[in-house]
């Protein structure tokens, strides 16, 4: 058991004090954001919106986000990471004040559409700032820790958030939001230096090679469109799993918290030992894609097992190594494969198609209404079948990008 334990904490070792740091204001960050999961009911209950209304808000949040991916990945290459994962946390923070203020449906649309574009301005820099801030040695796990820290602060936020929201107040949400917004910036500049020129001599060793643009680059967008059809399988654990606890399996909102705590824990407590085993035996590309088969198997499970809540437990544990294996590997390859006058837009696409399955995938619950959630989970099963056969095709350019 000692030994173990010794084996277990050992793969958090090796990773700078940068990485840790920079993991640090993801939790901060990710912490105060949980304001979205309960969007839905203060949009309905507080504010009087329609069902309707609520999801056009929704929409346009995610279209939002679409955009701020695009102008962050410009923004970086042009002004750098720093300064803009700076002023985006502080906007997004003070947008939080505004959408406490707001209380009509137009003034509403407009202001979460525009928080969404500056949010969504951070990822393609914070994805950025990995490639200078981690070990080059060590990327994968930095990555890995990266993403621990933001489930972590997922399960802290959502059990604080459903408290706050029952007994203080949905203003509290917005205010506690918007003041972790800001201390995580401020967190950020205080801790971490500004490392651009990390990047500047990148740049001058590439200077006689092609920064070639994403959008022109063959290999990386039909990635990307293989991944999409597994990203809104993914999607559905956010969009119609919850309706169909509530309404299929009768469990009531505190079982599903309970469960979607599961879900984070369990990514905390084995990611880092999975992550680091898979890049001590060199099997990052066939992790992503059994990550993938993994995300197909999940769903249908409810089909061929019911709906207990061991089933659920079991759906969950495999969903939870579906994530494990495929995500902080496919976020490995646009930094291994851009230029580094490019690595900001390589990463802003790379989270433009996450909010372009965003913007899609709500039409799951439309599909559940149509032809029932047995349909919807074998559905999830063939995209994910599609996303598979996808990547085996691309094989050839994984083994370079996520095995180095």
């Amino acid at each position: 058991m000692i030994r173990f334990l010794d084996w277990y904490i050992s793969t958090y070792k090796g990773l700078s004090r940068d990485t840790w740091f920079l993991s640090f204001v993801a939790l901060i960050n990710r912490s105060g954001t949980v304001v979205f999961l309960f969007l839905s009911i203060y949009m309905v209950e507080k504010l009087g919106f329609t069902m309707g209304q609520a999801a056009i808000v929704l929409s346009l949040s995610g279209v939002g986000s679409f955009i701020g991916s695009f102008i962050g990945g410009i923004l970086t290459d042009r002004f750098g990471y720093y300064r803009v994962m700076f002023y985006s946390l502080i906007l997004t923070g003070l947008m939080f004040f505004i959408l406490l203020k707001v209380t009509t449906f137009i003034p509403f649309c407009i202001v979460l559409t525009l928080s969404g574009i500056i949010g969504e301005t951070f990822r393609p820099a914070s994805g950025t700032s990995l490639s200078v801030y981690a070990n080059k040695e060590n990327q994968t796990r930095a990555l890995s820790l990266y993403r621990l820290a933001i489930n972590l602060g997922f399960v802290v936020g959502s059990a604080s958030a459903g408290l706050i929201a029952g007994r203080i107040g949905y203003d509290w949400l917005f205010i506690i939001d918007g003041v972790t917004c800001i201390l995580s910036a401020f967190f950020f500049i205080a801790t971490l230096k500004d490392k651009e020129s990390i990047l500047d001599e990148e740049k001058k060793e590439n200077e006689g090679t092609i920064a070639l643009s994403p959008y022109k680059d063959t290999w990386y967008l039909l990635y990307l469109f293989s991944l999409s059809f597994c990203g809104i399988a993914f999607m559905q654990i956010f969009e119609s799993f919850p309706l169909f606890c509530t309404s299929i399996l009768g469990y009531g909102e505190e079982a599903y918290g309970a469960f979607m705590s599961y879900n984070g824990l369990l990514i905390c407590m084995i990611e880092m030992p999975l992550i680091y085993l898979i890049v001590q035996y060199k099997k990052e590309t066939p992790s992503i894609i059994w990550g993938v088969v993994f995300f197909g198997l999940s769903y249908p499970l409810f089909n061929l097992l019911g709906g207990s809540w061991i089933v659920i437990l079991i759906f969950m544990t495999v969903f939870v190594l579906a994530e494990i294996l495929n995500f902080p590997l496919t976020y490995k390859v646009p930094l291994n494969r851009s230029h580094p006058k490019t690595r900001g837009q390589y990463m802003g696409l790379f989270s433009m198609m996450y909010s372009l399955v965003a913007i899609i995938s709500p039409f799951g619950l439309k599909f559940a209404e149509t032809y029932g959630f047995d349909s919807l989970w074998y559905l999830c099963g063939v995209l994910c079948a599609i996303s598979t056969v996808g990547l085996i095709l691309l094989r050839k350019g994984l083994n370079k990008h996520v095995e180095t």
